[in-house]
Formats: C-alpha cells, structure tokens, sequence
C-alpha cells in the first residue's frame, strides 16, 4: 500500500532533495513491519503542500490542546463515532473518500494503527503516524478547547461575541431551524478548491450541523488553514433543546 500518487506529487512541488527522504521512508516500510506507517517529515511535506491528506490527532481533547501537529484536526474516533465518520465521507464526499489520505496520530501508535486499518478496511485508506507523538516536543501547536456546548454559544452571542458561524449543513436543511448569522457553507463545499476562501482566520469560527458529525469532518479541512474553529456539540439538535428549554423557564 503506498500513499496515492506520492511521488509524483512531491516530485513537481517540494524537489528532488525530500522526495530522496520520502521515497527512503515508504521503501522502509515496504521493507519493514507495516507499510501503513508513514514517517513525520512526511506528512508535514503533504500538510506544508496542501496535498490531499487529512491528518486526525485521535488523543485526547486535552492532550491535543496542550501540543499537537500544525494542520491537525482532532477526533475521537471510537467505533462508534468511527462508523459515522466513514458512512458520511463516503456517501457525502466521495471525491474526499477516493482521492485523500488519511493519517492518524496517537501516543505512540498503537490505538492508531488499529484505527488506521478499521477505516481501510471500512473503505478509506487510512495510514498512522510511525511512533506517535510520544517524542516530538518540537513545532507543536496548542490550542483552545475544539467543542462549544449551545449554552455557552447562546452566552457567546447574547454577549455580541464576534464570532464567525459557520453551517455545514444542506440549504433546505436551513429551512427548518437556524442561528441567526449564520453563513451556510454545504459541507461538500468545503473541501472544494478555493471552499474556504470566505472563511475568517482572523476571529473564531464555530462549526454547525445537525448533529456535530459532518462539522467535525468540516474541520479536518480547517484545521490545515489555520483557522480557529469550534464545533457546537450536538449540533442544532442540541441547540433547539437549549431554546426549547429556555422559552419553558
């Protein structure tokens, strides 16, 4: 198994100099134990190029806050969440499904090793982090809490915030129920070229759905732009209950 098109999308953008490392790390893995495991300077030249590679730091939230790898995401990709992530990328994204990478990133590789072949075998070639994070300490990038609950959104923008809604959902899903402000960026969109060209870098963006699986999936893409996002949890199920319950006060 190798990483799609790799070498010849490295050789026209980064040179001859990192393809001669990258090209050494995929022969040592053809070589060695699991040819699912791809090196750090590897996917930091695919996050650094913009090529389609979607990388998940599947630790947890508070592990990823104090350090994870500039362009990562994060996950919880339990088989749960796992199923729904995959069902949604193939049914709404099959261009994302046929031609991206997925790389996962643990401790030290273990969890994401396994998770790595559950989605390969689910349909989504997926590869892992060789070694995990447990050694790197150098170029990593903490962050604020990835999850907003409804209630603490409602005090957000009851307190005129300046934040950036962003709803990943269908416009005729709009239709039925949504916040006022929001900016309606379809999912699929988003992973189009030039998708988030409208979206700020510059103040926090919260993401929207029905249920926070599909903006979860909008910010693997985000988070390679840099962009400072959120997800509402429970998506605007959990937001109509939270206005539901406070009209009944």
């Amino acid at each position: 198994m190798k990483l799609k098109n790799i070498g010849v999308i490295l050789s026209m953008i980064i040179g001859i100099t990192i393809i001669g490392t990258i090209t050494l790390e995929l022969n040592q893995t053809q070589d060695g134990a699991d040819p699912s495991a791809v090196g750090l300077d590897t996917v930091n030249a695919l996050l650094e190029n913009k090529e389609h590679v979607l990388v998940v730091d599947i630790r947890t939230a508070e592990q990823y806050q104090l350090g994870h790898l500039a362009g990562a995401s994060h996950d919880v990709l339990d088989s749960t969440t796992m199923e729904k992530r995959v069902n949604t990328i193939q049914s709404k994204l099959p261009d994302v499904a046929a031609r991206y990478n997925f790389v996962l990133v643990d401790d030290d590789g273990i969890q994401a090793k396994q998770a790595a072949q559950s989605m390969t075998e689910m349909g989504i070639q997926t590869f892992y982090l060789d070694g995990g994070m447990s050694n790197l300490s150098e170029n990593l990038v903490t962050s604020s809490s990835t999850v907003i609950d409804s209630e603490e959104l409602m005090r957000k923008l009851e307190s005129n915030e300046n934040l950036y809604l962003l709803d990943v959902r269908q416009p005729d899903e709009l239709l039925e129920s949504k916040i006022d402000g929001s900016v309606n960026i379809p999912l699929a969109e988003i992973f189009k070229p030039n998708g988030m060209n409208g979206i700020p870098t510059d103040k926090p963006v919260v993401v929207i759905c029905g249920s926070g699986n599909r903006a979860t999936i909008a910010s693997y893409a985000l988070a390679q732009e840099d962009i400072n996002f959120q997800i509402l949890e429970g998506g605007m199920s959990a937001w109509n209950a939270q206005i539901q319950e406070k009209m009944n006060k």
